[in-house]
């Protein structure tokens, strides 16, 4: 199964991410976007699955602000 993931990003400017994932975002765990590591808050479906794939959708908080270096 192949995830596709919608990352939104609360409390922060940063614009999130959609990414294909082999491993469905859980609460709790933490996702690196660009240089920057955020807590998944929330997962929700978008629309059922079809076929292989799987349409998520996860609200992510910013954990830590990586070097722009």
């Amino acid at each position: 199964m192949i995830y596709k993931v919608s990352y939104v990003v609360i409390g922060s400017e940063h614009p999130g991410a959609i990414l294909n994932q082999e491993v469905p975002p859980v609460p709790g765990n933490t996702v690196k976007l660009g240089q920057n590591t955020f807590e998944v808050i929330e997962v929700t479906d978008l629309i059922p699955p079809r076929g292989d794939f799987a349409y998520l959708h996860a609200t992510v908080r910013l954990v830590n602000a990586g070097d722009a270096a």
